[in-house]
């Protein structure tokens, strides 16, 4: 199986209906959106695409489309990608409205699919690997799942190499993906397609080259999100102490703001180290607050303009 899938879709009622009537997108809505997905990167329009071909575009690379009761984004950020770890201002997006990620990744064998309802309550999320195993698997199983777990789709043996050690999970991911894709969103990468299922040739998406980013927001636990927007840098704040050891929101050319828990890194617990640095070793300051509500006060007035420092007492350190 070569399926690879970056998607994530947002929707009014079923998708596969809209889909099918997808055939004109709504090219200031779509580059309004982008612009909200990333804001402050530069970003330029490259050669349209569509949906087949530019499900799982490459770094640097993303393709849009808002049509009428849908939307649909494929990213890299999307690949591989654990549903616990979408960013957040990327699932406020779709309030309103029914949210559904879906990517795998035929060379690890990859599938990471979750749904979200249209007051942003997630319903289900799976993320499972040979290599790393079921690392996310919440919520009801969904009715397409049920004969997988039940056993029903084994992974069939390589006979002709008795040294292999059996598939690491009880059913492949791959196969899966594609009855998640089938039940979710109405059509499938591999295979014949059902009658009835939209011509993914024919939905048309607004391709964006990505220019480089000026602000990135590193986290303890989960892969660095670039050109955050505020909400998805206050979300991460917030999780401080409870998912989050650390976070960093990093300018570039030694320029950052970040914070740290304590009890952790000979940090005295019971509260929260901030420290930012203003271009040089020298220019390094730290200080520690009480409150998590303090923490997220600093942060919003360095997104807003490398301020935040606040009434308390910053110490200059050397490193």
């Amino acid at each position: 199986m070569g399926a690879k899938t970056a998607l994530l879709v947002y929707a009014e009622g079923d998708v596969a209906t809209a889909l099918r009537d997808a055939v004109e997108l709504d090219r200031a809505a779509t580059e309004a959106l982008v612009a909200r997905l990333v804001p402050g990167l530069d970003v330029v329009a490259v050669e349209d695409g569509n949906l087949r071909r530019n499900i799982n575009p490459p770094k640097g690379l993303l393709y849009a489309g808002v049509f009428r009761g849908l939307a649909v984004i494929c990213a890299a950020e999307l690949g591989e990608i654990r549903p616990g770890y979408l960013r957040p201002g990327w699932l406020a997006e779709g309030a309103g409205r029914r949210v559904i990620l879906h990517s795998m990744h035929s060379v690890s064998d990859f599938l990471g699919f979750g749904v979200w309802g249209a007051d942003g309550t997630l319903e289900r999320a799976l993320c499972l690997s040979p290599d790393d195993g079921i690392v996310e698997d919440y919520g009801d199983r969904l009715p397409f799942e049920q004969a997988y777990w039940a056993g029903r789709h084994p992974v069939e043996d390589d006979d002709d190499d008795d040294d292999d050690e059996p598939y690491p999970l009880p059913f492949h991911p791959l196969e899966l993906g594609e009855d998640a894709l089938a039940a979710l969103c109405g059509f499938v990468i591999e295979g014949i397609p059902l009658e009835g299922m939209p011509d993914l040739g024919r939905v048309p998406l607004a391709g964006f080259r990505l220019g480089v980013p000026r602000l990135t927001l590193e986290r303890s636990h989960g892969r660095p999100i670039t050109q955050p927007s505020a909400l998805d840098v206050e979300s991460q704040v917030r999780r401080l102490g409870d998912g989050l050891d650390y976070l960093m929101v990093d300018r570039g050319g030694e320029n950052y703001l970040q914070a740290a828990v304590g009890g952790r890194f000979e940090i005295p617990a019971g509260v929260f180290r901030v420290e930012r640095r203003e271009g040089s070793p020298d220019l390094h300051f730290r200080c520690e607050v009480d409150t998590l509500e303090e923490v997220v006060e600093i942060f919003r007035g360095y997104l807003v303009n490398q301020d935040g420092w606040g009434d308390r007492h910053w110490e200059q350190i050397w490193l």
